[in-house]
């Protein structure tokens, strides 16, 4: 296994995940530590916009900058595209076709939270 940046966030990434399973065993389970329960769907939404975000500035904001308000050679910028959910998903799955599902998610995520709605 090849140690790349993304290899060795996601085996801290498995670490992180292992301490906590630790520590929430530690503490015996209990509802003492309320902050250690099932993590809500926005808990979860949080985590997926996180990892988009991660492999956006990573692939993706060379070109369209953080917040994807990079004027590009092509029109407007990302932001401000009037893409609709479905379309920033095919986009997503476009141009990350060997990534998995789970990532493809969480990048069009991002992306449609940079999306100024009108």
């Amino acid at each position: 296994m090849r140690f790349t940046q993304r290899n060795r966030l996601k085996l801290s990434f498995l670490v992180l995940c292992l301490g906590a399973g630790l520590l929430y065993t530690s503490v015996g389970g209990h509802s003492q530590v309320p902050h250690l329960q099932a993590p809500s769907g926005a808990d979860k939404r949080e985590k997926v916009l996180a990892l988009g975000k991660q492999i956006f500035l990573e692939r993706c904001a060379r070109c369209h900058n953080e917040n994807g308000d990079k004027p590009l050679k092509s029109g407007l910028p990302l932001s401000e595209r009037n893409f609709s959910e479905q379309d920033i998903a095919k986009l997503a799955s476009g141009r990350l076709k060997n990534a998995p599902d789970e990532e493809k998610r969480a990048v069009a995520l991002y992306v449609s939270s940079l999306m100024k709605r009108k």
